[in-house]
């Protein structure tokens, strides 16, 4: 960012002459390419815009001089301003100067003591060349940054985290209806993404990188001229777009090059929705309000009820099917759904009904799944803080369902009462009594190597069963005996007891489904 005219006033050896603003206070601002001493009445032909000049006066008790002139002159050439030093031949600055510079806002200083210019200007350019040499920097390290993430393929969030990282200030991708499809930054989405439709519409821009609207956004079309896309907006007014201005402009062309080279993989919205969808599983968005912020900003509306539908795939290869499958469904029912991968092999929907059952039938009825795909449900909710939970719980079922092969493709939709007592325990995971239960049940094992949870873990699954046992483990009966005299050694129970049994096998159910540290080995 270059330097201001203010900057330059601040600088010792102009206060050293006592400065005194005479005209175009207003516009201090200006930025100072160059400090440019000058004693000639038209030096607007060697100027090239951005000069602060310094002037001994000569020019200005020059009788023959159009002094209006001559500072018109310099305004339309673009320098940024003009100081005079006052002396016994120049006591105070004419008239005709003062009333001009006023009435065309440019900066008129006069120093009403004796200074040393040639001080000023090594000073003020060798600031100037150090802030041109930062810039220098900066653009290299923009570019670097965005060339890395284009060659990698990032997705839309890794490429706003840097666009905020870089620029200082939250960075939005919104499509072409004015829908927030993500966004970074540290501020809170209910204060960023407030009205941010009816906002975003009253801030029209056109094909290139301009300020626009009422709130002064600093706008970025994304996607090729005769195919734009969506825009990158800074939902405020930026003090450094010398800065901002290149790195929206690059963080723009990573989006475009990406989406043109990954298009059957980078749907902006899916992956908006993607991106809320985890932040939900992860508990990073509880709030009621935060909730409604981000998906009012997506399109979506509110509802009474939402269904929380999670698909579960064998392979994850299958995953962008599924997911082209989800959305599609969702647009030919009419629902404003929100629909992402969660994690490989998960795909997530929800949307706001009446009726969740006849919902959730319809929607499985219509979608077209891939071979060996579940479905699961969680309980539906009525508020939108409640969504994290369920998401949790849907994404529970599903991993409980897949990790028992046997259990797949004994019903169309599953909940967690399909569960069993799995759901039962999942249900009170938060239960300070269920983990006091574990510790008792298996605390031996917990102090001891994995390989003893394990071997309990089979003996239980196949249901005491030693010829099961032995054929699973690939180990003879005898080893397999000897096995389980050491483990009910350990427990000090009686292994061969039903409810022995039952109580070691609740316990290493609600262990395995609620998260822990590594047993030692």
């Amino acid at each position: 960012m270059y330097l201001t005219v203010a900057d330059v006033l601040a600088t010792p050896g102009i206060q050293a002459g006592d400065p005194r603003v005479r005209a175009g206070e207003e516009n201090l601002d200006q930025p100072v390419r160059w400090v440019h001493v000058s004693e000639i009445a038209e030096v607007a032909g060697t100027l090239e815009g951005g000069e602060l000049l310094l002037s001994t006066g000569i020019v200005a008790v020059d009788r023959a001089a159009d002094l209006a002139a001559y500072v018109e002159r310099l305004r339309a050439a673009g320098a940024s301003g003009l100081v005079i030093e006052l002396g016994r031949h120049l006591p105070s600055l004419p008239e005709p100067m003062v009333r001009t510079a006023r009435r065309l806002g440019f900066p008129l200083v006069e120093l009403r003591r004796t200074v040393r210019f040639v001080e000023i200007t090594e000073a003020v350019h060798s600031r100037i060349l150090n802030v041109q040499h930062e810039r220098l920097r900066f653009t290299e390290q923009v570019n670097r940054v965005f060339t890395t993430l284009t060659v990698e393929g990032a997705r839309v969030d890794e490429v706003l985290a840097q666009a905020g990282a870089l620029s200082g200030h939250p960075v939005v991708l919104e499509d072409l209806a004015h829908h927030a499809l993500a966004h970074s930054g540290t501020t809170r989405p209910t204060e960023l993404l407030r009205d941010w439709e009816s906002r975003s519409r009253l801030a029209a821009a056109g094909a290139e990188t301009t300020e626009a609207g009422p709130e002064r956004w600093l706008c970025t079309p994304v996607g090729p001229r005769r195919g734009r896309w969506g825009r990158l907006v800074v939902p405020r007014t930026v003090s450094n777009p010398e800065q901002t201005v290149p790195v929206l402009e690059r963080a723009a062309d990573t989006l475009a090059i990406t989406r043109m080279l990954h298009a059957e993989t980078h749907d902006p919205t899916l992956d908006a929705h993607g991106g809320l969808l985890r932040d939900l599983l992860a508990g990073q968005v509880t709030d009621e309000q935060a909730t409604g912020a981000r998906l009012r900003a997506l399109g979506l509306r509110p509802g009474r009820t939402y269904a929380v539908l999670v698909l579960a795939t064998p392979s994850t290869t299958t995953d962008q099917a599924l997911l082209d499958a989800a959305a599609a469904t969702a647009r030919s029912q009419g629902l404003a759904a929100l629909t992402g991968i969660t994690a490989p092999g998960r795909v997530a929907t929800v949307f706001s009904c009446t009726d969740e059952p006849s919902a959730l039938r319809s929607f499985l009825t219509d979608i077209d799944l891939p071979v060996g795909t579940i479905a699961t449900a969680a309980t539906p909710t009525t508020r939108l803080a409640g969504l994290s939970a369920a998401l949790t719980e849907a994404v529970h079922i599903a991993d409980a369902i897949t990790a028992d092969p046997t259990r797949v493709g004994e019903r169309d939709l599953y909940r967690s009462r399909d569960l069993g007592a799995r759901g039962l325990l999942w249900s009170l995971r938060a239960d300070p009594r269920l983990h006091q239960f574990v510790e008792l049940q298996l605390h031996p094992l917990l102090q001891a190597t994995p390989a003893a949870l394990d071997f309990l873990r089979a003996y239980l699954s196949t249901n005491g069963n030693i010829a099961d046992l032995a054929r699973t483990l690939h180990l003879s009966r005898p080893a397999v005996y000897a096995r389980l005299t050491r483990l009910a050694t350990t427990l000090t129970r009686d292994l061969t007891d039903p409810e022995t049994r039952l109580s070691l096998h609740l316990a290493v159910l609600a262990y395995d489904q609620t998260p822990h540290d590594t047993p030692p080995g």
